[in-house]
Formats: structure tokens, C-alpha cells, sequence
């Protein structure tokens, strides 16, 4: 039996962790849009699987959704505000 430890999401503390993260941005992103590609339909039938065998699922989905933005509401709101900043500077130029 395999136990499940929820995500944690901290700083960073090692600077040079943060650069090679930071540096290594689009090779990362590269890679997991190759590993979606190449498992996309794995992905949706096991999606399937676990929707077929609980019916709640989706109830359950939502409930941790609306849990976890409420838990996180400030740092997401950064992050969008962030992220808007951003689009608007790059329509500017």
C-alpha cells in the first residue's frame, strides 16, 4: 500500500536550486508537454477508470478544488494579479 503525501508548497531556500529551476524553465516545460503528448490517451482512460469506479468522484474533485483555493485564496490572487500585470506590459509594447 502506497501512502499519499499532499503537495507543499515553500521557497526555496537554496539560491542556486532557485537559478537552475529558473534557468531550466523552458526545458522542463518542454518535457512535460512531450510526456503529456506521448501519454495523453493512458491519462484520459485512467481519468475514465477512476470516474467509473466512484460515482462521486466529481463531488469529491470539486470539494478539494474549492478547499484548496480557499486555503490558498491570497497567494493565487498574487499570482493572477501578477500574471495580468504581465499581459498587459507585453500588449503595450
Amino acid at each position: 500500500m502506497t501512502s499519499f503525501c499532499p503537495l507543499i508548497l515553500v521557497p526555496m531556500a537554496d539560491l542556486k536550486k532557485q537559478e537552475y529551476y529558473k534557468n531550466n524553465k523552458k526545458k522542463r516545460l518542454e518535457y512535460q508537454r512531450k510526456y503529456y503528448e506521448m501519454n495523453k490517451i493512458s491519462i484520459a482512460e485512467k481519468r475514465e477508470r477512476e470516474r467509473a469506479d466512484d460515482p462521486k468522484w466529481r463531488e469529491k474533485q470539486r470539494a478539494y478544488n474549492r478547499a484548496y483555493y480557499l486555503q490558498n485564496k491570497e497567494r493565487i490572487m498574487e499570482q493572477r494579479k501578477l500574471k495580468k500585470q504581465g499581459t498587459e506590459n507585453r500588449s503595450q509594447e
